[in-house]
């Protein structure tokens, strides 16, 4: 019980961090120059404990003011700053992690002019200590490939869903009984998600 206890605490961090790569796409056009941040919240499931929520401040630098159909526009830079609770540092330390590191792969749904994609975006989390107890931040970066538009009119960027995948780790380097291991997490309702609002031009 303590195993599946420690493996679902994980997996909510790992899924908040994760976050970031729901909007790690959000630039577009030739005008990159603004930085945009949003925070929302998150429900992660925990056996025992119940579900908890966690809150994370996205920043996405690099956002474009407009595109050009058929043009790629370039990637984006983003940093998620996620705040996981006093509870799921205590399933952490209940299973020996000292340290948590890893990746994730999260959607954005693209809305160019009725047109909507879902863009991936992969991201690093970086390895961060877990204290005795209370409340941490972690912190996760990267991006996604070039993106192409097809239709002109107005585009918008909205966090979607995401997984990632994380391993956390004893003292001396080793694995806890959970190895590496990958989790979701979903968005709590009513909230805004709307990160960027842009223009796409005919070629």
């Amino acid at each position: 019980m303590l195993k599946l206890t420690g493996r679902t605490v994980i997996g909510a961090l790992a899924v908040a961090t994760a976050v970031v790569g729901s909007v790690a796409f959000a630039g577009a056009g030739t005008g990159m120059a603004a930085t945009k941040s949003l925070t929302l919240a998150y429900s992660c499931p925990f056996p025992l404990i119940g579900t908890q929520d966690m809150t994370v401040r996205i920043t996405v630098a690099d956002l474009a003011d407009s595109a050009v159909v058929g043009q790629p526009v370039p990637p984006t830079r983003v940093t998620a700053i996620a705040t996981v609770p006093s509870s799921a540092t205590l399933g952490l330390r209940l299973v020996g992690a000292t340290t948590v590191e890893g990746t994730a792969v999260a959607s954005t749904a693209v809305d160019n002019a009725g047109a909507v994609q879902d863009v991936v975006a992969n991201l690093v989390v970086a390895k961060t200590n877990i204290p005795a107890s209370g409340s941490f931040n972690t912190i996760a970066t990267g991006g996604t490939a070039p993106v192409t538009f097809t239709r002109a009119g107005t585009t918008t960027v909205r966090v979607g869903a995401f997984s990632t995948t994380l391993t956390p780790r004893r003292a001396d380097g080793s694995l806890t009984g959970l190895g590496t291991f990958t989790a979701p997490c979903t968005l709590k309702p009513n909230q805004n998600t709307l990160l960027h609002t842009f223009t796409v031009s005919a070629a």
